[in-house]
């Protein structure tokens, strides 16, 4: 570990002190006034005097010494290993276990010392170890630059010391020194015509962050000189510290993702030698969530050593002054790649109660336990009930529901989390065990979805309830609603209204023909009788919607408002009133109608949804996206893509704005992607918003991909739009061989016009993917690294 981090340690015993002349014990404090660490072991025996006042035996000279020192300088750090004394020694001690137990009794008593007591060898090297790996750690933490070793540089220019053989230590790397001395004396020739080459400065500024000494502000290399020294690595040769500065300047910047990593990892072998797990140890916190959320990135393992493995880094990312980010950055990274014998130190972490932290915990809790049992996973999650819990993570542990009965599915209908509240009441009413007795209570429930599900199951057990009493039950006005028209409206139950509606929808199909006949005629407000009987016969009944929606329902209109005033009066104020309202009505119930014909998925219907569409009359649906994605052409991508603009309006698709504006450019790249699937270059050419461009790629199959011409790729590669480049670098990472890919890279990297923002997504310098594509292209171009 302490290799891993940058620093040297040499043990040094008496019996390593070299012969000389002069008192013995003398010539042993001289290696003692060089050590940065003091362990002290004592079992019974006190020592043999050293042969000077007022000492009476060396390990006392040495102990004192070492204690004086650190008051005076800070150093060295002292630790005390005390091995326990058996009672029957104690019962007659001599004069040195009696100076032993003094000694002793005096340590714990002060507790200015780190001192512990062992049993036998085995809990002693246990111990020293850690006496060992902690003192490091603590060095590493102060440091602010984690280094893998020391290098050793030259005595001073006059004198040339070969690599491989040990000179004075300094802070640069021989490399580092050497490029030092020629930049020096470029520098002293450098004119405004023959200026410094940018590269040489960059390098410049990173041996000087290596070289700081604590006192000095905290630097690190800014992303357009990392990216200059990546362009130009195969120019320099860089040291093995000069390459661990890299890697910290890329953990620093990982979350803000514009500073390569990889290659630098790869360069000092990293993906083999915990660097990873190592840096989340020390160094400044936005370093150490930078190598936490590298590894979650790639699922980099911790690799086990006989000193240092994963029982000690994992212990060390929940110790009491750990950063709650770094905390929570290990329980994410736990989450995907956690082994059981993790879960003592998460289950602490939860203990601890923290808000930051808790969640987290809970998941990977969860996630762990469902890598060996399933049932045993839903009762972590029934007895942790985190607050917030991942979607993905309940969609793994209910994939397979079968395997859990009624009884243990009940319990999860008091959890605190509406998701799970929702999960087990949907699987329940599937399986036709929400009875009455159990739905009713959840009318009163929380959450819209879960109050639908249990109002559904007591309907199939016989009751009724009118569209108006199911609204009592779905929709809850906010307490601060005041007043009519949009201020009002933006008050309601969004989520409440969007199950009303379906609600509604399903009770006009339970009526009879004769019922939805006396409702069509006596109701202008809203069409939900009309509609039900257009889906009770459409084959009869389609024509008829056809052409009022072809007609935005105008015609209707005008007969619904002549049958009202023959009920009420032609001159009766509620007609004019109604007719005012008739734009927004006939809108609605095109949109509603549209959506019917959508439905139906009758190619015959092309004509007329691309008029409606053109038109701009009808409101946004998914509906449109997915009837043009099964028979809409190339010429239809316009449409598509303006359908975005389009508003939701309505009562039935305002409630439904935050769920379909969540998902609705995600709709229309798959439609776009059907459309042009056969034509991918001339769609990834097309005029259209980067945010789509961005969302196509990722469904283009690799072999596809594998189709195209880099001339039909790099200009992805330079687009405007930061994730249009992440996911087409990415995507060219995972679709081809490495070899083509370095190529790519370095023939980027060698153009006139480079865009150094770009650098990282091909080193893979991201931060946590949203989907199974990124995680799978970041491992494709690990691999694509260990060249």
């Amino acid at each position: 570990m302490a290799d891993a981090l940058g620093y040297q340690v040499e043990l040094v015993g008496w019996e390593d002190t070299l012969p000389g002349v002069g008192r013995p014990q003398a010539i042993i404090n001289r290696d003692l006034d060089g050590c940065d660490l003091f362990v002290g072991m004592l079992w019974k025996r006190w020592g043999t005097p050293p042969g000077t006042e007022p000492y009476t035996s060396g390990f006392e000279e040495e102990f004192k010494r070492s204690m004086t020192r650190n008051e005076r300088e800070g150093r060295p750090e002292i630790n005390l290993l005390l091995k326990d004394i058996d009672a029957s020694l104690l019962a007659d001690p001599g004069d040195h276990l009696k100076k032993v137990v003094a000694f002793k009794d005096q340590v714990f008593d002060e507790k200015k010392l780190l001192a512990c007591t062992f049993a036998d060898v085995r809990d002693f090297e246990g111990k020293f170890r850690k006496c060992i790996q902690g003192y490091v750690i603590s060095l590493a933490k102060m440091d602010n630059a984690s280094e893998s070793e020391k290098d050793q540089a030259p005595a001073a220019e006059t004198q040339s010391t070969p690599t491989s053989e040990p000179g004075p230590t300094t802070p640069l790397s021989v490399e580092g020194a050497r490029f030092l001395r020629n930049f020096l004396s470029t520098a002293e020739k450098a004119t405004d015509e023959h200026p410094l080459a940018a590269k040489d400065v960059a390098r410049v500024r990173l041996l000087s962050i290596i070289a700081a000494v604590h006192g000095n502000d905290q630097q690190s290399l800014g992303p357009h000189d990392a990216n200059l020294l990546f362009s130009a690595r195969t120019s320099f040769e860089f040291g093995r510290r000069e390459l661990n500065g890299l890697i910290d300047d890329g953990l620093a910047h990982f979350k803000h993702e514009n500073v390569p990593l990889w290659h630098w990892i790869a360069a000092v072998d990293g993906f083999k030698n915990n660097i990873l797990p190592i840096c989340s140890l020390v160094s400044t916190t936005d370093r150490r969530v930078g190598a936490l959320k590298a590894m979650r990135l790639i699922a980099q393992p911790i690799v086990e050593n006989e000193h240092f493995g994963r029982k000690e880094i994992v212990s060390l990312w929940f110790a009491e002054d750990a950063e709650t980010e770094v905390r929570v950055s290990a329980l994410e990274y736990l989450g995907e790649c956690g082994q059981p014998t993790d879960l003592p130190y998460i289950n602490e972490e939860f203990a601890r109660n923290e808000t930051q932290t808790a969640s987290a915990a809970a998941n990977a809790i969860i996630r762990i336990t469902l890598h060996d049992d399933r049932r045993k996973a839903l009762e972590a999650l029934y007895a942790l009930q985190p607050s917030t819990v991942e979607q993905n993570l309940l969609d793994e542990l209910f994939s397979r529901d079968a395997e859990f009965d009624d009884e243990i599915l009940l319990s999860g209908l008091n959890h605190r989390n509406a998701l799970v509240r929702i999960t087990v009441v949907k699987l329940l009413q599937k399986r036709r065990s929400l009875v009455a007795s159990i739905a009713e209570p959840l009318l009163n429930d929380s959450d819209a979805e879960v109050r639908y599900e249990a109002l559904q199951a007591l309907v199939a057990s016989g009751r009724s309830y009118s569209i108006e009493q199911a609204k009592a039950v779905f929709v809850r006005k906010s307490p601060t609603s005041r007043g009519f028209g949009l201020s009002a409206m933006s008050q309601t139950d969004a989520e409440g209204e969007a199950v009303l509606a379906r609600y509604t929808e399903q009770f006009f199909d339970r009526l009879t023909v004769a019922q939805l006949e006396e409702e069509v005629r006596s109701e202008i407000f809203d069409q939900n009788a009309y509609f039900a009987l257009i889906r009770r016969d459409f084959r009869l009944r389609g024509d008829d919607l056809r052409k009022a929606v072809a007609n935005q329902f105008v015609d209707r209109f005008e007969s619904l408002l002549e049958e009202m005033a023959t009920r009420y009066g032609p001159l009766n104020d509620l007609i004019e009133k109604t007719r005012s309202l008739g734009e927004y009505l006939r809108s609605r119930f095109t949109r509603e109608g549209l959506d019917i014909i959508c439905s139906r998925l009758d190619a015959a219907d092309l004509p007329l949804v691309r008029s409606m569409l053109a038109s701009g009359s009808a409101d946004y649906s998914a509906a449109d996206l997915r009837y043009l994605a099964k028979f809409g052409q190339w010429c239809d991508i316009p449409l598509v893509i303006a359908s975005l603009d389009r508003p939701l309006h309505g009562r039935k698709y305002a409630s439904l704005l935050s769920t379909a504006s969540s998902t609705k450019y995600e709709d229309a790249a798959r439609t776009l992607y059907a459309l042009g699937k056969h034509r991918l270059n001339d769609l990834l050419a097309a005029t259209m918003p980067g945010y789509l461009l961005a969302r196509i790629i990722p469904l283009i199959p690799d072999k596809a991909f594998q189709g195209l011409a880099d001339s039909a790729i790099v200009p992805l590669l330079r687009s405007e739009i930061e994730d249009v480049r992440k996911l087409a670098s990415l995507k060219y990472v995972r679709a081809f061989p490495r070899r083509r890919v370095k190529a790519l890279l370095d023939e980027y990297m060698a153009a006139d016009q480079f865009y150094y923002n770009v650098i990282h997504w091909f080193d893979f310098g991201i931060s946590v993917p949203r989907d199974r594509m990124l995680r799978a292209a970041g491992k494709a171009l690990v691999d694509a690294y260990h060249v």
